[in-house]
Order: structure tokens, then C-alpha cells, then sequence
């Protein structure tokens, strides 16, 4: 049995990271792979999720008062996340910090993949984090992109000529979102396919071991944001004084803005899948949150964000869902077709899973 290795934001306290890796973990799986996520920790992503942000401190005092005041639900996520990854993701023995010690796995892994996340999005890692592209693996063994991220195509740093050395290195390249395939192009010769973020390729059915089949004796909204959204908040609101349905809700923030409902913050990534399975309503601006409501086929309104909208809009574009975006007028009880909405998304799975097939039965010359 040919032993996969998989490397990517695996230990980061949001629900999308965990939940795509623990996707691509299941899916490899099934395939009859012997996977093992890399215990990578990019301390450059990680600082943000650090029970104590002491880095931002001297720029940024409201940082220290945060942190302080939320130190509680803050050590509640680190203890859910942390039990979630222990137990649900077949990690390697050893933690690794930096690229170069990566270079010991060439005698344990057979086939290497890098994504998905956005681990290409070289705003987030503060310049081009060489591991994510699998500077480390030796040549001769097989080398995969798996819908890695880039968000945007605009960044802080000029990263092309980095990049197009990493990527052209790559056996196989495939990214999760088609608005960034010019950007790419411009500079990059390989052969560059789409495919879904690894969450799409399981069904709802597949989440099942993973839910804990919370129940809740009242009908109610989940709501889910990263960023203060005035207009999602009041018009989170509007549906609750419509419905007298209760609001739950996640948020990081101490002043989340959200009037009333309660705040979840910390629960495990089991939990967050229970909240949209039973909702009534979902109402988001994140991309994850926007995919299990799909996948749980709920009534669902999405808000644009300043960041990494680019996401959201392609998958809502390729299954023709894009009024599901908040406008004036929005009607979150609209008709959705998911008959016609699943099948779109099963043949976007069949490229996915076509192009992992293929990579992944590849021999490399010696």
C-alpha cells in the first residue's frame, strides 16, 4: 500500500482548514491509500490562533485587551480544535517548523500533496512558505497540488519568479479557484486544472461519523462570520424578528455587533457541521460555511468580504447558486433547486476525481 503524504494549514483553529484536511484525509483514504497528514506548523499562520497574540502587542494594544477579555472561549477552541485533530487526522510522529527538516519524509512517503486551503496565498504566509509547494520532496517521487488556495491575485509581495520555480517543479498542478488561473498563466507554463475544494468531494452522507447529532428543541438560525458585517448583522436580525426564530452564532470578536443570540465561539469543528445540519437558516460570509450548507442543503444567504471573495463566487457561479449572495430585496426563503444544484456539483466531483486518479497512479522516471 503506497503511503501518501498530505501537507497543508491541518492545524489551524478554523473549521474550513481542519474540515478540508480531514476531507482529502478520507477521501485518499478510500481509495486505498495509506495517508498521513504532515504535522507542519507554519508559525507565521499559527500566531494568529496563539491563546496570546504577543507579537501584536506593540502595534496594536487593543490586541492584548482581546485576548485577555476572551481568554476563556479562546482556550475552549484550543482544546475542541486540538481533540479534533488527535483524533480525527492520522498525523505524522514528528512536528516539524521548518522546510529543510520536511527532507526526512522522502524515506517514509511515496507520493507527496500539497493542498488544499490557502496555502498558496502568499499574503497569508507572509511570503512564499516553500514547504506548501514541496521544496523538500526529492525529485523522483510524485509530487501533487490539490486545489491549493491563492485568494486573490493581487498581493503584498511580488512572488512570481519564487513561484513559477516551485510550481514548474510540480508533477501535477490543480487549484481550487478558475478567477486565479490568468494570474498563474501569466507566468507559469504547467498545465493547470480546477477542482474542488476537498470538503466537495465527500457527500453529506460521508460527514456522518464526524457530526455528533446534537439536538436542538427549537428552530433556529446559524450564523457564522469572520469580519464585523453591519448589513449581515442587521439583516440577521430582520429574519430573527420575521420568524422569532433564536440566533446562534460564531464570532471571534469580543464586540461581535450581533444584538442578541448567543455566541458559540469555541465549539469543535463536529459541533460547527451539527449547527448547519440543523439549522433552519444559514447565514455567512465564509466559503466552508457556504459549502455545508450546500452539501446539507439548507436555505443559506452569503455575504461578500473584504478578502478571498473570489472563492465563494466561483463555486456559487459553477452551480449557478449566485443569487444565494445577499442584494437588496434578498429572499433567503427563494427556491432553491438542489436536485439540479447536486447535480452540478457531481459533475464537478468527476473532474476532481478524475484528475486524482490520474495523478496519483502516475510512475515517475527514475
Amino acid at each position: 500500500m503506497k503511503k501518501v503524504g498530505i501537507i497543508t494549514f491541518h492545524c489551524s483553529y478554523n473549521y474550513g482548514s481542519v474540515l478540508q484536511t480531514y476531507a482529502l484525509q478520507t477521501y485518499l483514504n478510500s481509495l486505498g491509500y495509506d495517508v498521513q497528514v504532515i504535522d507542519f506548523v507554519s508559525e507565521t499562520d499559527f500566531e494568529q490562533y496563539k491563546l496570546f497574540r504577543t507579537k501584536l502587542y506593540k502595534n496594536n494594544s487593543k490586541s492584548f485587551f482581546s485576548d485577555l477579555l476572551f481568554v476563556s472561549p479562546h482556550i475552549r477552541r484550543k482544546l475542541t480544535f486540538e481533540k479534533f485533530l488527535k483524533s480525527k487526522l492520522n498525523l505524522t510522529e514528528k512536528t516539524y517548523y521548518k522546510c529543510h527538516d520536511l527532507s526526512e519524509l522522502n524515506d517514509l512517503i511515496d507520493i507527496f500533496v500539497c493542498g488544499s486551503d490557502q496555502i498558496w496565498n502568499i499574503d497569508c504566509t507572509n511570503g512564499v512558505e516553500p514547504a506548501y509547494f514541496l521544496k523538500f520532496v526529492e525529485d523522483e517521487k510524485l509530487k501533487i497540488a490539490y486545489a491549493p488556495s491563492l485568494a486573490h491575485v493581487e498581493f503584498a509581495i511580488d512572488g512570481k519568479d519564487e513561484l513559477k520555480v516551485l510550481i514548474e517543479r510540480l508533477d501535477f498542478v490543480s487549484v481550487r479557484e478558475e478567477s486565479t488561473l490568468p494570474y498563474l498563466k501569466s507566468f507559469c507554463e504547467k498545465d493547470i486544472t480546477i477542482t474542488v475544494d476537498p470538503t466537495l468531494l465527500l457527500s453529506a452522507n460521508d460527514y456522518s461519523d464526524l457530526t455528533i447529532g446534537r439536538k436542538i428543541n427549537e428552530k433556529y438560525i446559524f450564523v457564522y462570520y469572520l469580519e464585523i458585517n453591519k448589513e449581515l448583522i442587521s439583516y440577521c436580525e430582520k429574519v430573527k424578528e420575521s420568524t422569532g426564530y433564536k440566533i446562534y452564532y460564531v464570532s471571534s470578536k469580543v464586540n461581535s455587533g450581533m444584538k442578541s443570540g448567543k455566541n458559540l465561539f469555541g465549539i469543535s469543528p463536529s459541533e460547527f457541521l451539527d449547527y448547519i445540519r440543523g439549522a433552519e437558516y444559514v447565514i455567512t460570509s465564509s466559503f466552508h460555511a457556504t459549502v455545508f450548507s450546500i452539501l446539507f442543503q439548507k436555505q443559506f444567504c452569503v455575504f461578500n468580504t473584504s478578502k478571498s471573495f473570489s472563492r465563494v463566487t466561483d463555486l456559487l457561479g459553477r452551480l449557478e447558486l449566485k443569487d444565494r449572495i445577499f442584494n437588496e430585496g434578498f429572499d433567503i426563503d427563494a427556491c432553491i433547486k438542489y436536485k439540479i444544484v447536486m447535480n452540478k456539483l457531481d459533475e464537478l466531483r468527476k473532474s476532481s476525481y478524475l484528475f486524482l486518479e490520474e495523478a496519483l497512479n502516475t510512475e515517475i522516471e527514475q
